[in-house]
């Protein structure tokens, strides 16, 4: 687990490769997404940490588990919600464009996370998508890989990028979007959002 403090926003991304089920989430994590076939399986997961000593806790059938912990300024409160999906076994690996709803205009109140799973070890997910910044690479070294990429202070709807792989394989990747939200009572502690920690592993 990151380094992260009360009211922080712990995100857990899990992958179970090459199986249908999605990874189930341990007692007091809340699901924002999941969605499972026979070549791979996601579950995204998040909770706010309620003392600087959280733990993963056990995602049942996840084979790579990343975490991610985000703070946004004081009295304040990171919400994550769910931008879109998708999957194929070409070498065009996309994330998909926005459906809906609109960003709010500060600057300081979006960041952009993408996540993607990739059946090849060969292929490159450590490219550029779009505007977003390489938050981490992980994988088996043997069947698969992980990758994560953020922006702060994302100003327009995403509007779908592709990355394209030397080798054709299944994928799959979502987007989501963490927003800043104000409230009376909230503690997040940073001056401005950010994220404070990453860690990751597989099993």
């Amino acid at each position: 687990m990151p380094t992260h403090a009360t009211g922080d926003l712990i995100l857990v991304c899990t992958t179970n490769d090459n199986a249908a089920t999605s990874p189930t989430l341990p007692t007091g994590y809340i699901n924002l997404w999941a969605l499972g076939s026979g070549t791979g399986a996601m579950t995204v997961g998040y909770k706010y940490a309620q003392s600087n000593a959280e733990t993963t806790g056990t995602w049942t059938n996840s084979d790579q588990t990343s975490v991610t912990v985000w703070r946004g300024s004081s009295n304040t409160i990171v919400w994550p919600w769910f931008i879109s999906a998708n999957t194929g076994t070409s070498t065009n690996m996309l994330w998909t464009a926005q459906s809906g709803g609109t960003f709010r205009t500060s600057s300081e109140d979006n960041v952009l996370f993408a996540y993607g799973h990739n059946r090849s070890t060969t292929n490159n997910l450590a490219q550029t998508l779009g505007a977003l910044t390489n938050l981490f690479e992980q994988g088996d070294g043997t069947n698969f890989q992980c990758a994560g990429k953020y922006q702060l202070s994302r100003t327009t709807v995403w509007s779908g990028t592709t990355l394209t792989m030397a080798t054709s394989a299944f994928w799959r990747t979502v987007m989501l979007c963490l927003t800043e939200q104000t409230g009376y009572g909230f503690t997040g502690g940073g001056r401005i959002f950010f994220r404070p920690g990453l860690n990751g592993g597989h099993d």
